[in-house]
């Protein structure tokens, strides 16, 4: 626990913690921080120390970067996230408008992949879906049967 003055504020990490608890390294960590994505508290000797929600942050970069989604939007989507309803219109489209082009792009993978998945034996086919998460398995089922 970091204490400035004598109070606790909280769980902090410096660097290498952080990095270690979230699996990335601290160059992207320092990387992240200098465009605005982590931001740290610095204590009065000048080391960085990162709030919990620090690791949270990290992990929607990664699922966000695992859906191609480019670094600005994800910076923009993650501020959304974190305005605590201090939200303006033109936020919030922009932000559903993203999430429409995610679902574009999986009903298109969808329609590329039915056909490899009806050519599989039902083993493969079900080594396939044990692989995935149940999240992944209940959207898979989901866009399958809206695309028929």
């Amino acid at each position: 626990m970091l204490t400035e003055w004598g109070v606790c504020v909280g769980k902090f990490y410096r660097i290498g913690e952080l990095a270690d608890k979230a699996n990335v390294s601290k160059r992207t960590i320092d990387y992240y921080t200098r465009i605005g994505l982590l931001k740290p508290i610095r204590s009065h000797s000048n080391y960085r120390f990162y709030e919990e929600d620090s690791i949270r942050i990290l992990k929607l970069v990664e699922h966000y970067q695992k859906l191609n989604m480019p670094l600005d939007e994800i910076k923009n989507t993650i501020e959304l996230l974190q305005s605590n309803g201090t939200l303006d219109c033109n936020e919030v489209t922009r932000h559903t408008e993203q999430i429409k082009e995610v679902m574009e792009f999986l009903e298109f993978e969808i329609k590329e992949i039915k056909p490899m998945l009806e050519s599989l034996t039902r083993n493969q086919r079900e080594k396939i879906m044990k692989s995935l998460s149940p999240q992944s398995t209940s959207l898979l089922h989901a866009l399958l049967l809206l695309k028929g």
